[in-house]
C-alpha cells in the first residue's frame, strides 16, 4: 500500500503522520529517523520532511520569495559548513549563526545522514515546509501565525478540506495514543500532517513527473525536491 507521510520535529525528536490513499494511517513520535518503518522499496511513496536535508545549494531565497505570510519562518544556513556533525562540533563556535539555528544542528545533521545513500529514483525522502505548504493548501493565502488560537483553528479547517471530518477525527484520535514521553506540540502534529496532505498531493502522476524533471516551478509544488 503506498503511504504518504509528513515529518516534523518535535521535543521527543519526530512526530509522523501516515496517510494512504484511504486516509489518514496513523501517528507515529520516535526519538529517532532510524525508528520509523518506512518502506525504502516503493517508489509510490513519498516523505517529507520539515528540516533541512542538504548543505548545499540551499532554495531558501526563492521560498521566502514566494511566501505570503511569515517569511520568517525560513532561515538559512551558514555557508560551508562541514559534511559530518563531528567536524561540525570541532569548529562551531567559530561559526556565525543564529540560536534558532544551533539548537536543530544535531537534527540537520540526523536528517542528512539518513537520507545519504538513498536511491531518490526509489525513496522519496525530500525536504519541504508546513508554513509554505499551508499558504498553498489555503490557496495561496496568508495565514495567521501557527502559536496563535487562530492559527491553529485556520490550519485544522484547510485540513479538513483535504482529509474531510472523519480524517481529523482519525488525526487526533491516532495522536492521543502515544505515550506520554512521546511528548509533541499541537503545532507540530499540524505540521506533520500537513507535509502528509502535501506528500499525497505530489504523489500524483503529474506533479510528482515535474519533480522528478528537475522542473523550474518545484518550490511551488511543495520546496520538497532532493537536495543531497
Amino acid at each position: 500500500m503506498t503511504e504518504y507521510v509528513g515529518i516534523d520535529g518535535c521535543p521527543a525528536g519526530w512526530i509522523a503522520v501516515f496517510i494512504n490513499e484511504y486516509g489518514v494511517a496513523n501517528v507515529t513520535v520516535k526519538e529517532k529517523l532510524t525508528g520509523f518503518d518506512f518502506n525504502r522499496s516503493n517508489p509510490k511513496d513519498i516523505i517529507l520532511i520539515d528540516m533541512p536535508i542538504g548543505l548545499k545549494k540551499r532554495p531558501d531565497g526563492a521560498l521566502r520569495n514566494a511566501m505570503k505570510g511569515n517569511k520568517n519562518s525560513v532561515f538559512s544556513l551558514p555557508e560551508n559548513l562541514p559534511p559530518t556533525e563531528e567536524e561540525y562540533d570541532r569548529i562551531k563556535d567559530t561559526i556565525t549563526m543564529s540560536e534558532q539555528t544551533k539548537a536543530i544542528m544535531h537534527k540537520i545533521y540526523e536528517v542528512k545522514e539518513f537520507a545519504a545513500g538513498n536511491n531518490p529514483d526509489v525513496f522519496h525522502f525530500w525536504e519541504s515546509h508546513p508554513e509554505f505548504c499551508f499558504e498553498l493548501l489555503n490557496n495561496s493565502k496568508k495565514i495567521f501565525p501557527k502559536k496563535t488560537g487562530a492559527g491553529q483553528a485556520e490550519r485544522l479547517l484547510i485540513l479538513k478540506e483535504y482529509l474531510g471530518v472523519a480524517g481529523i477525527e482519525k488525526l487526533l484520535r491516532e495522536a492521543s495514543k502515544q505515550e506520554k514521553d512521546a511528548f509533541f506540540k499541537f503545532d507540530d502534529l499540524l505540521d506533520a500532517a500537513c507535509l502528509a496532505v502535501m506528500a499525497k498531493i505530489i504523489g500524483t502522476k503529474e506533479n510528482l513527473g515535474k519533480i522528478k524533471e528537475g522542473a523550474d516551478d518545484y518550490p511551488f509544488i511543495a520546496y520538497a525536491k532532493n537536495l543531497m
